[in-house]
């Protein structure tokens, strides 16, 4: 039952009778709205005889009978007083004459009594049972004079006056009530009865018709384009047109309508064949707007009203077209063309302006304006140009020093512009994406070595614990001795190179604590050299040290301090060639203390310095010496954490590695 149901609810059939209830209504309501409107006094009046269309019929009467007796008064005298004027003028007098003499002699409800107080003429059609005292109980009695009294303003008051000016009649007037059958009060009064009682059922149609319009308008909207329950949209011919073009042909006809009804709406009587006209204008205005707002809903649901409008598309072909003008290789060729039609707009407007220079008024200020305004433009446009340049330049300055997350708007680029800051956008993005993959990189080298190191402990203290538990027994055999000693020295190796791993590991990741202190340079130094005496003496190296000046003191963790100098002096015992000088400097380079270490390799070093600083890369590429490739790469990386900073040069076969470490400043 309920799929029965839905598929009703979407069927076209029951769409179609929404749409004839929708124009019925829509005809309905506007007929509605023409009667009332046309009919507007009856509504708000309380009788007939406060209506304008008694009253101006009343005011007739009155000016008709006056200027019957006081003016016109026969054929003879109208002949008499116009014999100066022309023939066309005498027979519109005439005819007039007949005319008001037809109209009173058909009222059947109004009467007046003219008298002269001064002469005692009277002119009446008050009948010989009536009197002035009837005419005097009556709701819409009027007595005129020089002025008018015992009644409201009426129609040609200033004429009927005028006419009354140059004599001493008073004018006394009314209609009987209740009326009688036979004249226009009579025809007006029945009118006025049964528009009034028309009323309320306009009012009952122009309510439900408007219930039904709504109703039935919100159920196409909701089913509009769909023919199933959260079907797809289906789109017809007509959105298919661009939305602004629909906009403009509705609006169009709508003008047209408004004219052609406004027309309608201003004739007195409205006869069948208006209403007739009226509904087909109407009957097409309801077909337009029920197409309109229906392709505007289905254009809606399927988010594409800016996309179909003309306009938009406009829009984005000069867009385009100027994005492809302002990049790459036509940027020069776009730029010379558009200054050259800057130029020709503007000599053109220019000329214009003088031509009106003479002529002053709007034409004048109009083109005063264009002229201003147009200039006013292109220098806003060159500006907001030169801006988003500014800004691209600033963007670019602040990448090239490593700031790489900085934000270009696009928002704040002109068009000219939008190529090279999308371009720049490109190789930022770039950036981030090979900095990403090198810090992912670091971070797995660095957890790899962590984990390793810490895997490679557990098995090594046992080896060495082992290694120990042999040396205590007594093995009296000097093969197997032999073979002990070569396991532990090769664990203690092994154990050194873990620790190295370690602390290469924590010193590149900045995850070691730093205590500055002061430190002595030239104490620290002889300190090591003491400590490697032994050393050096099985060396056949000759240990060279300038140390002029024995008093400089850094800022630096001594411990951290300590390595950097163990790790450089045993790194030269390891590599330098044999019978060759090592040579040791230490001086002050403001606002560094500075340590040198200078020697010559023993093998020729065929690589840069940048990949000396590598974990595990050493200039003996055969690895005949018993380096871990650690040492350089540890110092290195103590001396960045400390503030320092740190140098490696390559001079043939002259190795030189430099140490700087802020100078120690008392506070």
């Amino acid at each position: 039952m309920d799929t029965k149901l839905i598929n009703i609810k979407y069927s076209m059939w029951t769409k179609t009778v929404a749409v004839i209830m929708i124009w019925i209504c829509f005809v309905g309501i506007f007929l509605s709205g023409i009667y009332l409107m046309k009919n507007d006094e009856i509504i708000t009046s309380n009788n007939y005889y406060e209506t304008n269309n008694y009253i101006r019929e009343f005011s007739r009467m009155i000016h008709n009978s006056v200027e019957y007796h006081l003016k016109l008064k026969n054929e003879e005298n109208i002949k008499a007083s116009d014999l100066d004027s022309e023939e066309a003028i005498l027979a519109d007098q005439l005819n007039r004459y007949e005319t008001i003499v037809e109209r009173i002699g058909d009222a059947v409800n109004f009467r007046y009594y003219i008298h002269n107080p001064t002469t005692g003429e009277i002119f009446t059609n008050l009948k010989s049972d009536e009197t002035i005292a009837l005419l005097k109980k009556q709701s819409t009695f009027v007595q005129i004079g020089k002025t008018i009294s015992e009644y409201r303003t009426l129609y040609y008051a200033d004429d009927i006056i005028k006419m009354l000016s140059d004599s001493n009649h008073m004018v006394y007037a009314a209609v009987i009530e209740p009326l009688k059958e036979g004249d226009v009060f009579y025809q007006g009064y029945r009118a006025y009865w049964e528009i009034k009682d028309n009323i309320f059922y306009i009012f009952i149609v122009l309510i439900i018709s408007l219930i039904l319009l709504i109703i039935s308008s919100i159920y196409l909207v909701i089913v509009a384009g769909r023919r199933e329950k959260d079907g797809d949209i289906v789109l017809t011919f007509v959105d298919k047109i661009h939305t602004d073009v629909q906009t403009l042909f509705v609006l169009i006809a709508a003008f047209i309508s408004l004219v052609l009804l406004s027309r309608i709406i201003d004739h007195t009587y409205i006869s069948t064949f208006i209403l007739i006209a009226a509904a087909i204008i109407l009957s097409v205005d309801a077909f337009i707007g029920i197409t309109y707002i229906l392709s505007i809903v289905r254009q809606i649901k399927t988010k594409q009203v800016l996309k179909n409008t003309l306009l938009i598309k406009l829009f984005n072909f000069i867009k385009e077209l100027l994005y492809i003008c302002f990049n790459g290789k036509l940027f020069k060729a776009s730029l010379i063309l558009a200054l050259l039609g800057y130029g020709a707009a503007n000599v053109v407007i220019s000329f214009f302006f003088l031509s009106t220079l003479r002529q002053g008024g709007v034409i004048f200020l109009f083109s005063s304006f264009l002229l201003l305004a147009f200039n006013i433009a292109i220098v806003y446009f060159c500006v907001k140009s030169l801006m988003s340049l500014t800004y691209i330049m600033e963007t670019t300055k602040e990448i090239s020093m490593g700031n790489i997350n900085y934000n270009l708007d696009n928002k704040e680029i002109t068009i000219t512009f939008q190529g090279l800051a999308q371009d720049i956008q490109r190789i930022q993005q770039g950036l981030k994406r090979a900095v990403e993959e090198a810090v992912k990189v670091e971070r797995m080298k660095a957890d790899l070595i962590t984990n390793v190191s810490h895997d490679l402990k557990t098995p090594l203290t046992s080896i060495v614990s082992y290694v120990d538990l042999l040396k205590n027994e007594k093995l009296n055999n000097e093969k197997v001795n032999g073979y002990i000693n070569i396991l532990e020295e090769k664990s203690e190796r092994l154990k050194k190179l873990i620790e190295d791993l370690l602390e290469a590991s924590k010193a590149s990741s900045g995850n070691i604590a730093v205590h500055t202190e002061k430190v002595d340079l030239h104490e620290l130094i002889m300190q090591a050299c003491g400590e490697y005496e032994g050393k050096i003496k099985n060396t056949s190296l000759d240990i060279r040290m300038n140390d002029t000046d024995k008093k400089i003191a850094v800022r630096a963790d001594g411990k951290h301090m300590w390595r950097i100098v163990e790790n450089l002096i045993s790194n030269a015992l390891k590599y330098s060639m044999a019978n060759s000088r090592v040579y040791i400097n230490i001086f002050i380079n403001e606002p560094y203390g500075v340590v040198t270490i200078k020697n010559v390799s023993e093998v020729s070093l065929d690589i840069s310095p940048e990949q000396l600083t590598e974990r595990f890369v050493r200039g003996d590429e055969s690895r005949s010496t018993e380096g871990s490739g650690l040492g350089l790469s540890i110092a290195q990386s103590l001396t960045h954490i400390q503030g320092g900073r740190f140098k490696i040069e390559i001079d043939g076969d002259l190795f030189k590695v430099t140490v700087e470490m802020p100078l120690w400043r008392d506070m």
